[in-house]
């Protein structure tokens, strides 16, 4: 039973990714709100990873960034094998709370709402959905991603530790073993290396390129302090 609804799940995941609707037919399923609490702190550290935050990018790159986030979700879903990956403890609305939670999380993180980067009325009108819903079940999962912002934060930085940091070109430069924090902001401000060279060295934060779907860690200029 179990794998043939992961089956049905597949081929209906399939189907919203070739719709012109893609991404926002995923909203419109019901999922409860457990699951929308476990994927959340999940999603909020994509956005991390991704250096998504306010005031980075428009209403159209906001859009951009959506549909190449949901679409690297679902293809990891559809095609998982030899790909390193979060380890999420994933539930029966997998992965449909999981988008959801996504794209929420980045229309929060960049201080936008739905009505912002999709006409909503026309959405509404064409799968005869309550726009009053919709709205009423953003604002709902907006204060959940408020609520979890801390965890989904903790969860971020314990996911650098022991992570292997290369240089752009791919050449191994060290393991992160420690973070420094802002005071004032508790936001991440150093990485501490370990160097192959058997050294240490600290690094600005700001010159790590993360990605979410490999357990590497880019640093963009080699400058050691």
């Amino acid at each position: 039973m179990r794998e043939e609804r992961a089956e049905a799940n597949k081929g209906k995941v399939a189907a919203y990714m070739s719709s012109r609707l893609y991404p926002w037919n995923f909203i419109i399923e019901e999922v409860d709100e457990a699951s929308l609490k476990r994927y959340i702190p999940y999603a909020i550290q994509i956005c991390e990873d991704k250096g998504i935050s306010r005031g980075k990018m428009d209403q159209t790159g906001a859009r951009d960034v959506i549909e190449r986030e949901v679409k690297h979700l679902l293809n990891d879903y559809l095609q998982p094998a030899g790909k390193e990956v979060m380890r999420v403890q994933h539930g029966r609305d997998y992965p449909f709370a999981f988008v959801q939670a996504l794209i929420y999380s980045i229309l929060y993180r960049l201080g936008l709402n739905l009505e912002d980067v999709v006409n909503m009325k026309a959405l509404s009108d064409l799968l005869s959905l309550d726009m009053e819903e919709l709205k009423r079940r953003e604002r709902f999962i907006f204060e959940l991603i408020a609520r979890n912002e801390g965890k989904a934060m903790w969860i971020f930085s314990r996911t650098l530790l022991d992570r292997r940091v290369i240089s752009e070109e791919g050449d191994y430069i060290g393991t992160v073993t420690d973070l420094l924090f802002d005071p004032e902001t508790g936001m991440i401000e150093w990485l501490l290396l370990n160097q192959q060279s058997g050294r240490r060295a600290k690094v600005p934060a700001n010159d790590m390129k993360l990605n979410l779907y490999s357990r590497s860690i880019v640093l963009r200029y080699n400058r050691e302090r």
